[in-house]
């Protein structure tokens, strides 16, 4: 009986259509022809890998992409010092897209931000921008993800 049980969960779990929201852009409805880029480059490079796979896929709906993306820390506060003890990281995407047939445009603008502390060792602290940066990174590339998702679907 209880085998009877566990088969019935596993059959229910498996057929239930789960798939991923991050998942790749496989059937998005858009292809993009002409990407270009302007501002930071680390992140511009990393969203244009990320989009590489938007460039072969085979739609009628054509667009042409801009975007401008950039990085700024600011100190947050310093202690009685004067030494700094909290930085905030801001990443922003201002996301153009252009429709190649009627000329339409969406725009967008993605930002991310996160505060963190500073650090006595100056190589552990650089290597925590670089953690956190890849992290916000990630966080804008699932948001561009799901607006484009959503844009294909509105076609």
């Amino acid at each position: 009986m209880k085998k009877l049980k566990y088969i019935f969960i596993l059959f229910l779990l498996l057929s239930c259509g789960y798939t991923p929201i991050y998942q790749a852009e496989q059937n998005l409805n858009l292809k993009l022809n002409e990407i270009s880029y302007s501002g930071d480059k680390k992140l511009g490079r990393s969203i244009i890998k990320s989009l590489q796979k938007l460039k072969d896929n085979k739609s009628i709906n054509i667009f042409d992409l801009d975007f401008v993306s950039s990085k700024s820390e600011i100190v947050v506060s310093k202690d009685k010092k004067g030494n700094i003890s909290t930085y905030k990281m801001v990443l922003v995407v201002n996301f153009n897209l252009k429709n190649r047939d009627n000329n339409r445009v969406f725009s967008k603008e993605f930002a991310k931000e996160t505060n963190y502390n500073s650090m006595n060792n100056k190589f552990e602290l650089s290597q925590y921008k670089l953690n956190l940066e890849k992290n916000l990174t990630t966080q804008i590339l699932q948001d561009i993800n799901i607006f484009l998702r959503t844009i294909g679907n509105d076609l």
